[in-house]
């Protein structure tokens, strides 16, 4: 959706990544349910789906929620869970049909209605959801912002089984959209006190909250018996527990007061083979880290330059000093976790240090002091001083400044085009398309497009790519869209992080899915 697209993953909300196996093969269950374990997570902001846009709530919300969708733990592909099916002939007009035996935890039935009304919510400015943007490309979705409407014209419930969606522009990524967060249905009692729903929800997936959530201690859920999808919750209770400090609860796993740790400290993560005896696993994900190039400032005009500072980068000495090997070095746009992903297309990913000073010098060197940007307080000093270092090594360039910047006003002054030299920022994807990987931050006016890129054949490449209905078609347009890109290269691909998920003995079948959250309800519990 061209208009949805917001810098989610440049505030670290959502991550993805491939599917994990088992963690203990020398302990693998029978599947038979029953026993309470306890995971890791750190402090939601909501429990709200449609304002929910950080991991920490997300992940809990996909287990009290079941949405039309869900991804797929193995092949990244959306499966039906509420709906029935998904259909389109011009991936413009698209009607859902919904299974009629879902209830919320309430016991009131999930309906075509649940879901129209949680997305009308969710768009009616009066609200604030965070999550609002994801339908700006519903025909209606500028009138209801604009205060001219209360619902948007291209969102029906004709009967208790079926949504119809009219969009603006054709969005063949659609259905793979739906299992994200902010198309989970709401009961009635959300819009009464939306508040308090957000510290006591009531969903409709296969665990329910017991009582409310208790802030900064944790959530405790329990198996919803009246769940009547396909693949129920196999433990009877999951306990959130929430801690700020990664490193304290990997502690806490090695001690045996938690069970299973979603997200290794890198610096814990060599030691963790020898600390948990194999319940180890470690998968990539999407999130790619990056250095943004702003196009605004005509001292970057030269692909040149740009192309010399991205090849003078050893990617592996940073991947192997600074982040002992927990990241992956990119040389792509489209990330490893799906299935178009081509490894090495990106060749100024390459660490080739005669031909940068060749290019350096075709673009006339660098005068004066040359600043790289990044937001403070999340580690990125190291990393900044290591690359700053080989450019002085391979470039000549003489000084290297740096500028760290608290995360708000980091945003505030890439919105006001404040920042005039190579820029550090993340992204992830919020659902499985390459679609997500390319048009936010690179089409003409983008939100996410901090650079201020703009090609004409590349937004035509997304364009009819987002109309194309055929899935491998789609995907060979979005890898020529990639193409042009990287011949521009308005940005430096980094490295992509790893995952790394540690846990007791008291549990197996720990499944990490595409949004690197835990699938609970396939957790099997050993005593």
């Amino acid at each position: 959706m061209r208009s949805r697209a917001r810098p989610l993953a440049a505030v670290s909300v959502l991550l993805l990544v491939l599917a994990a196996c088992n963690g203990d093969d020398d302990a693998v269950g029978d599947g038979s349910p029953g026993g309470a374990f306890s995971i890791h997570t750190c402090e939601p902001q909501t429990l709200l789906p449609q304002d929910s846009t950080q991991v920490c709530g997300s992940m809990v919300l996909g287990a009290i929620f079941s949405g039309l969708m869900e991804n797929d733990p193995e092949t990244f592909e959306p499966v039906p869970v509420v709906a029935s099916s998904v259909d389109s002939d011009d991936a413009r007009n698209w009607r859902i049909t919904l299974r009629d035996d879902f209830t919320f935890h309430d016991g009131t039935p999930v309906t075509a209605q649940s879901f129209v009304d949680a997305w009308n919510f969710a768009v009616d400015p009066t609200n604030d959801m965070q999550n609002a943007g994801f339908f700006s490309d519903f025909v209606g979705f500028d009138e209801v912002q604009g205060g001219e409407a209360a619902e948007m014209a291209g969102l029906q419930a004709p009967d208790e089984t079926t949504i119809t969606v009219e969009l603006v522009e054709p969005f063949a990524a659609f259905e793979s959209a739906l299992a994200y967060t902010a198309f989970y249905p709401l009961p009635e009692a959300a819009f009464e006190d939306p508040e308090a729903f957000g510290r006591a929800p009531i969903g409709n997936g296969r665990y329910e909250v017991e009582g409310e959530w208790e802030q900064d201690q944790q959530i405790v859920t329990s198996r919803f018996e009246d769940w009547p999808g396909d693949d129920p919750g196999l433990a009877d209770e999951v306990t959130w527990r929430i801690a700020a400090d990664p490193g304290a609860a990997y502690a806490d796993v090695r001690q045996g007061d938690l069970d299973i740790l979603d997200t290794v400290p890198p610096e814990q993560d060599a030691a963790a083979d020898e600390d948990f005896d194999g319940n180890v696993e470690r998968r990539a994900t999407s999130t790619l880290t990056y250095l943004g190039f702003p196009l605004y400032d005509e001292r970057f005009s030269s692909p040149e330059l740009r192309r010399a500072l991205s090849l003078a980068i050893d990617r592996q000495e940073v991947v192997d000093t600074v982040f002992q090997g927990t990241r992956i070095p990119a040389s792509a746009l489209i990330p490893p976790v799906l299935p178009t992903h081509r490894e090495g297309v990106c060749d100024a990913c390459e660490h080739d240090p005669q031909r940068a000073a060749d290019l350096f010098d075709e673009a006339g060197g660098w005068e004066g002091e040359l600043t790289v940007y990044f937001n403070s307080g999340a580690g990125h000093e190291e990393w900044a001083e290591l690359i700053a270092e080989q450019w002085q090594e391979h470039l000549g360039i003489e000084e290297v400044t740096f500028e760290a910047i608290d995360f708000a006003t980091y945003l505030e002054q890439h919105q006001a085009r404040e920042i005039t030299g190579p820029f550090r920022l993340g992204w992830v994807l919020t659902y499985g398309s390459p679609q997500y990987a390319l048009e936010p931050l690179f089409r003409t006016g983008a939100t996410a497009n901090h650079f201020e890129y703009s090609d004409e054949q590349f937004d035509d490449l997304v364009d009819q790519a987002g109309s194309e209905l055929d899935t491998a078609r789609a995907g060979e347009l979005y890898q020529q869209a990639e193409e042009v890109v990287l011949a521009d290269l308005p940005l430096a691909p980094l490295w992509y992080e790893q995952q790394t998920v540690v846990h007791s003995d008291r549990v197996t079948n720990v499944i990490v899915d595409p949004r690197t959250f835990v699938r609970v309800e396939r957790v099997e519990v050993l005593d």
